[in-house]
């Protein structure tokens, strides 16, 4: 509950700036839309209704991508609407140094915090399994996590294949051409790698996720 409180008003205080801020140009509407829409992808998958092979990268990046946005767009508006001839007052001089405090604060810790999320190995994310293609049984799943230097943590799927098909051959058949990518989009940079492996009918369908250093 504490950190919802903490973190509604932190999420939206771009967007809150930028509507504050911004003039009546035809910026105004699409840069807000861009920031509802981003708020809204982050909040879809904090309410699990939008899983993500990396969340915490989800969360390191919205504000300072979020913040980009805004200044990019005050930028742009200057250019086409010209020097503002007023100072900021009230409400927006308060967003404003709310603002530039949160990019001071984003820009420090954002590097430390990313550090501390992508270093260590992890259990992957649900979304890293695939649904069993027509004619394959989900038989259930597991995870866990090893121990020592180079740790991996790990998601399995357990399958039967067709009945009219080897179990040898049915596993084939679900092993991808690339078996080790990154995690994540930018900064998440650990392998997720996959192994599809048998034992007696059973396909075992595991993907790993490790360390970054």
């Amino acid at each position: 509950m504490m950190w919802a409180v903490v973190g509604v008003p932190f999420a939206l205080l771009p967007v809150v700036h930028w509507l504050l801020r911004a003039r009546a140009t035809p910026l105004r509407a699409p840069v807000a839309a861009a920031l509802l829409l981003w708020l809204a992808l982050v909040l879809a998958v904090a309410l699990d209704l939008l899983q993500l092979r990396s969340e915490a990268e989800l969360y390191l990046l919205y504000t300072p991508v979020a913040e980009l946005a805004v200044l990019l767009g005050l930028w742009l508006e200057r250019r086409i609407a010209g020097p503002r001839t007023e100072r900021p007052g009230g409400w927006s001089r308060v967003a404003g140094i709310a603002f530039h405090t949160q990019l001071a604060l984003v820009l420090t810790v954002t590097p430390l915090l990313a550090l501390v999320f992508f270093h260590e190995a992890d259990v992957p994310s649900a979304r890293a399994l695939p649904a069993p293609p027509p004619g394959y049984t989900s038989l259930g799943t597991g995870q866990g996590c090893g121990n020592g230097n180079g740790a991996t943590c790990w998601r399995t799927l357990y399958l039967a294949g067709p009945p009219d098909l080897p179990t040898a051959e049915a596993a084939d058949r679900l092993r991808p051409r690339q078996r080790c990518e990154a995690n994540g989009w930018l900064i998440d940079r650990r392998e997720l790698c996959t192994e599809v492996s048998t034992d007696g009918a059973t396909i075992v369908y595991r993907v790993y996720l490790g360390g970054s250093l």
